[in-house]
């Protein structure tokens, strides 16, 4: 699994994950359930943008997404232009299902275009809702086998055209971000319009959204081991600082210089920071 999804992962204490099924290995990044009772105090959680999206099945308190509470008992979370900062209080309880890249529209049979951040999955077209009731009283292993068959029966309906999406994502997956799109989409066997087209149906985001996505979890990656700013924005592709700072400031909610002060001081670091440099815009 890659890195930029891998680091999706909580740790938090009541926080397990599965792989999926061979049959849905290729569509799911992995099943996960989170549990905690109203003793237990969570830190702010940063959920950053990979180009996924996914489904929460929730059986007890509302969830806080950037100050909003979200109270259906099912959510799309639908793919991210930007970091989400997740609050959890009360009582936890939840489910989820994370799709990835370009695989989520073949399971909500529309475009992820209309699925942008979080909804209520309650929708007639979506279907997902009546699913809680049957989840809540079964075990995990009970819940991952229901939700595994109702995903491998809509994939078995799903008549969308994958094989143009799926190249041009794994070559921007490929390159982290960092590969010329005009060179990208020139090399895919379908006119650029449509295919841009079918991608955002697909996946919730345009090319150049997702490639800007993968290359600032690059840099985080990078920041997190401590590199330099001006090495990082170079190895990462940057020509520019303005153009690093504002990518990242775009998808992150802060420059880089904040986001490492801020790793530095969760214990994020790997390795102290080979030079010292100031972030003019940090604040």
């Amino acid at each position: 699994m890659p890195a930029s999804l891998l680091e999706r992962l909580p740790c938090l204490q009541g926080f397990a994950a599965r792989l999926p099924s061979p049959a849905l290995a290729a569509y799911v990044q992995r099943f996960w359930w989170l549990e905690g009772d109203t003793t237990r105090v969570y830190d702010e959680q940063m959920l950053h943008p990979d180009g996924g999206s996914g489904v929460i099945f929730n059986f007890a308190d509302p969830l806080n997404f950037d100050g909003t509470a979200r109270r259906p008992r099912a959510l799309i979370a639908g793919p991210q232009l930007a970091s989400t900062r997740l609050q959890l209080a009360g009582q936890v309880k939840l489910m989820g299902v994370r799709f990835r890249p370009g695989m989520g529209a073949a399971f909500f049979g529309m475009g992820l275009d209309e699925l942008s951040g979080f909804h209520d999955a309650d929708w007639p077209r979506l279907g997902l809702a009546a699913l809680v009731d049957q989840l809540a009283e079964l075990s995990r292993d009970a819940q991952q086998a229901l939700v595994e068959r109702e995903l491998l029966g809509r994939l078995r309906e799903a008549q969308a055209r994958r094989s143009p999406v799926q190249q041009l994502l794994t070559q921007i997956a490929a390159s982290h971000g960092r590969a010329r799109l005009a060179d990208l989409l020139q090399a895919v066997p379908l006119g650029q319009r449509q295919l841009e087209r079918l991608f955002r149906y697909q996946v919730g985001l345009t090319p150049k959204q997702f490639s800007r996505i993968q290359r600032v979890a690059l840099v985080r990656r990078q920041l997190q081991q401590g590199e330099p700013l001006l090495d990082t924005a170079l190895t990462c592709g940057y020509s520019d600082q303005a153009h690093f700072i504002h990518d990242f400031k775009t998808v992150v909610g802060m420059t880089p210089g904040q986001y490492r002060l801020r790793a530095k001081a969760a214990g994020k670091l790997t390795r102290p920071a080979a030079t010292t440099e100031s972030d003019p815009h940090a604040g």
